[in-house]
């Protein structure tokens, strides 16, 4: 394989070296310090060989969508091994595809070694590498409607802790789950397990030490960052998995903490995070809303607060609560040290940020252990994540149809079975002063709905649906390949059998090039062929470089 190297200056006044090598599209730069300098639009297509890792990212929140991947070998110029290494360039995976899909879709970030412990081998002897196409899609979630019900558990599992937290990532798929037990004054550690059976069988497979002791069970993982409440302070930390650093913190204004606030069983619960389809929201209380339960929603990446809801809900009444499309819901539950079980195990409170008011809600909670100290609700599979005296508890969700939060807001009280009322505690009564009856007497504080994320479960896409082969049983219908657009180049109708050349997308040289297959008749799904696509620059390095010109300076 043909290298150079050149020195680079970037527009930061930062230096890096840019390794010249050559690929399908021709001869590639790539700066060894910082993947940012690469233009954004040449982020799209990875390669490694075999052995070696591949890693692909997305910005922001925008996750990862496999377009073509292939473990093998189509060419032989990439990849230098010994000859006979190399002579094999018909070799595919068809499996590939589906393989990368499982692993990276809907992933902000994942990281895959080219070799056999995640591929079948397609050609013996054959030195292969990996060859990925993938997009960055906004990842959009869909309310899955009105909550109706709490099912059966699904899952559960007996620990060693009475209390602690448990989640899995929302934003990324796969199996994994974080795990963090409490004990007073000492929790400041996080698991992390790849499956429920690694789980059971108390296979950690890493561990993070957390910068920071940790108040309460209300963490949550969100984008590969660990999100919880500092002890002692009123103060929320993000934690980045991946660089095993803090990478951020933001002060709750005004919040209670520290066993000021907390549910009912205690534990320091005074500020608890949580996640749905809208992103991040922290559930706390504060003096001036006389200890009632208050939420905000937290931009992730900035730790901005975007929008801010008081309620009438006494905090210490509850024994946990969630949030389900912008909805705060408040469980009450009976614990075993109670003198009766009058109040019985409930989601007895509701409020829609989406609308600014309470909404009735009655619904049944399981409560088989009476001590909960953590619930959390995941977007991802619509489920409640529960640690209920020394067990680990997952229960679906039954929601109905969507509630229409774009129509007009009510402004008259709702008639129901249960008429609202202003939910405090004996050991501190509510305050609240009656309001008009055209105001609500709870609502939005500093409310940002232009920067609230778009709300969904399923990651949607814009793009065209791949071309599907027509049944063989009509062969007479498959003519040929209908027009496309691929690789951001319009291709025309083909016949079978027929390669159509187009010229290279726009910003590079060349002569791109689209096979219609024949049987069956669809356009290649390898995509189009863009061998002879290069951009200008690069072609001038590649000249120099052929004229072992390898170390030049770029100003």
């Amino acid at each position: 394989m043909e290298t150079g190297s050149i020195g680079y200056r970037s527009i930061w006044n930062r230096s890096c070296d840019l390794v010249v090598y050559w690929h399908f599209w021709g001869w590639k730069l790539l700066c060894t310090l910082s993947r940012s300098m690469m233009p954004f639009g040449l982020m799209r297509r990875e390669m490694a060989c075999e052995g070696y890792p591949i890693d692909l990212r997305c910005p922001g929140s925008d996750v990862i969508m496999i377009e073509m991947a292939n473990y093998g070998r189509t060419d032989d110029t990439f990849c230098d091994a010994d000859p006979f290494q190399m002579e094999n360039v018909q070799c595919y995976l068809p499996d590939a595809f589906k393989i990368m899909s499982q692993r990276c879709n809907n992933r902000t970030q994942c990281v895959v070694v080219a070799g056999s412990d995640v591929f079948p081998d397609p050609c013996p002897g054959t030195y292969k590498y990996l060859d990925i196409q993938y997009e960055c899609v906004p990842y959009i979630f869909v309310c899955p409607g009105t909550l109706l019900r709490v099912q059966a558990a699904s899952s559960q599992q007996e620990v060693e802790h009475q209390a602690g937290a448990w989640c899995k990532d929302p934003l990324q798929s796969g199996d994994r789950l974080y795990v963090m037990p409490w004990t007073p004054y000492r929790t400041d550690t996080l698991y992390e397990y790849a499956s429920w059976d690694d789980f059971t069988k108390n296979r950690a497979t890493t561990t993070y030490k957390l910068p920071n002791r940790v108040d309460g069970t209300g963490f949550v993982v969100y984008d590969g960052a660990v999100f919880y409440n500092k002890e002692r302070t009123r103060k929320i930390v993000k934690y980045d998995l991946r660089t095993r650093m803090k990478s951020g913190e933001a002060i709750i204004t005004n919040a209670n903490y520290h066993d000021v606030s907390p549910y009912r069983w205690g534990g320091k619960s005074d500020i608890d995070l949580a996640v749905d389809e809208n992103g991040l929201w922290v559930i706390y209380a504060t003096v001036s809303n006389n200890g009632r339960l208050v939420v905000s929603q937290v931009n992730p990446y900035t730790l901005r607060f975007e929008g801010t809801w008081e309620t009438s809900f006494d905090k210490r009444l509850a024994s946990n609560a969630f949030m389900a499309c912008g909805v705060l819901y408040a469980v009450c539950s009976v614990y075993q040290d109670d003198d009766s079980e009058a109040g019985g195990d409930l989601v007895l409170y509701a409020y829609n940020t989406n609308r600014n008011q309470e909404e009735p809600v009655h619904i049944i909670f399981p409560n088989p252990y009476q001590y909960i100290s953590s619930i959390d609700y995941n977007s991802h599979d619509n489920q409640l994540y529960v640690w209920n005296n020394y067990n680990v508890l997952r229960y679906p969700l039954e929601f109905g149809p969507p509630d229409p939060t774009t129509g007009p807001l009510v402004t008259t009280q709702t008639s129901s079975t249960t008429p609202y009322q202003s939910f405090s505690s004996t050991s501190s009564p509510s305050t609240m002063r009656p309001l008009p009856a055209t105001f609500h007497p709870i609502g939005a504080i500093n409310k940002a709905p232009e920067l609230r994320p778009i709300t969904a479960t399923v990651p949607v896409t814009r793009r065209p649906p791949r071309p599907r082969p027509r049944p063989p049983q009509e062969p007479e219908l498959q003519e040929g390949c209908d027009p496309s657009i691929a690789r951001s180049i319009q291709w025309p109708s083909a016949q079978r059998g027929e390669t159509v050349e187009r010229p290279c997308p726009k910003g590079s040289l060349g002569i791109a090039s689209f096979q219609c297959l024949s049987s069956p008749v669809q356009w290649n799904p390898r995509g189009p062929d863009l061998s002879n696509c290069t951009s200008p620059w690069v072609n001038q390095v590649a000249q120099k470089v052929r004229h072992h010109s390898y170390y030049i300076t770029v100003s």
